[in-house]
């Protein structure tokens, strides 16, 4: 796209949680920012971040119909962000929503008639594309060290299960959870999924699946060039935040580890001692954050098309409901997606 004039971006953080926080902090250490402005369903929310981090706030309805910004954080619970999406685009805004781009396909596919027209200036928040460990891999990747990948493994489990009672806002393990890895499988494969086999699970506490929930699952898919792909995904470990990523060719094998201290093992006759992993997302992938929403602002100062936009928001989503359809029926499914989807 064509450079347009750089001036102050006018931002606006919708969303005022512990999420929200983070992106408000990243926000305001971005060179070319104006002003920042914060909303929140929660009136006393949003003016009590905003006196802490020295910005204004707004009530929410107010934001949301404005046309006076240039970008919008959306960092509300899964439900509300198609709806959001679809009050903000028209105002000639940019968007970096939060992962998952909806917490159902019905409501995506509903808003996608609205909202494809802002394709490129729709950002979805898979930070993990951003992470320098996984962009390192991608470029080796990319570079043909290890040829065509053939087997690609993620393992993405958290460190401590959501409390039962706190899953009633939540999108569940495939949407809000096993997303990420879709993502990132269609990023580093550089291709579309054509078909999955989900295997689900209460298998931490039942309690789960008396909500609706499944807390564990395993999910084998097929690339259209013949690819396999394994992702595990757990809601606990006894060990710490667990992300790992190996890719298999015919040069060899990639991997991603845990990373963790000391820098330096130290073997003798106990065995090899190290230091735990990372507790929790925040404490693995801060760097990750920051650098997409520099990434984002970057792309509204310039005029930029953005990356991951709507389309691989939509895509992630898609596999996340055939994953969702998979376990239920217990078969493979297939990922082709419907014609029309992005008209």
């Amino acid at each position: 796209m064509t450079a347009v004039e750089k001036r102050g971006l006018n931002v606006c953080l919708v969303g005022c949680g512990g999420m929200g926080r983070l992106h408000g902090e990243y926000i305001l250490r971005h060179s070319n920012l104006s002003g920042l402005s914060l909303c929140d369903a929660d009136p006393l929310r949003a003016q009590k971040l905003a006196g802490e981090l020295g910005a204004e706030w707004l009530p929410l309805a107010e934001a949301l119909s404005s046309n006076t910004f240039d970008a919008y954080f959306v960092v509300t619970p899964a439900a509300a962000h198609v709806e959001q999406l679809v009050q903000i685009v028209p105002n000639g805004a940019y968007v970096l929503c939060e992962k998952p781009l909806g917490s159902d396909m019905a409501s995506i596919d509903a808003a996608m008639p609205a909202l494809t027209p802002f394709a490129d200036r729709i950002q979805v928040g898979f930070n993990r594309r951003f992470d320098p460990r996984m962009a390192a891999l991608k470029r080796r990747i990319l570079a043909n060290d290890i040829g065509e990948i053939e087997q690609l493994r993620i393992v993405s489990r958290d460190f401590s299960a959501p409390s039962v009672e706190s899953l009633e806002m939540s999108a569940g393990l495939l949407f809000e959870t096993a997303i990420h890895d879709f993502d990132l499988t269609r990023w580093l494969l550089d291709d579309e999924i054509c078909e999955l086999l989900c295997l689900g699970g209460a298998l931490i506490d039942p309690r789960y699946a008396s909500v609706g929930h499944i807390d564990t699952a395993t999910t084998v898919m097929r690339g259209t060039r013949g690819q396999q792909v394994v992702i595990q995904n757990s809601w606990r470990t006894s060990y710490g935040y667990d992300q790992r990523v190996e890719a298999f060719g015919a040069g060899g094998r990639l991997s991603v580890p845990n990373p963790a201290e000391p820098l330096v093992f130290h073997e003798d006759a106990g065995g090899l001692h190290r230091g735990p992993i990372s507790p929790d997302w925040f404490a693995r992938y801060p760097e990750a954050y920051f650098i997409q929403d520099t990434a984002f602002l970057d792309a509204v100062s310039n005029g930029d098309a953005v990356r991951p936009n709507l389309v691989d928001g939509y895509m992630a989503s898609f596999i996340a409901q055939r994953a969702s359809e998979s376990r239920d029926a217990g078969s493979l499914v297939s990922c082709k997606v419907h014609e029309g989807a992005f008209a």
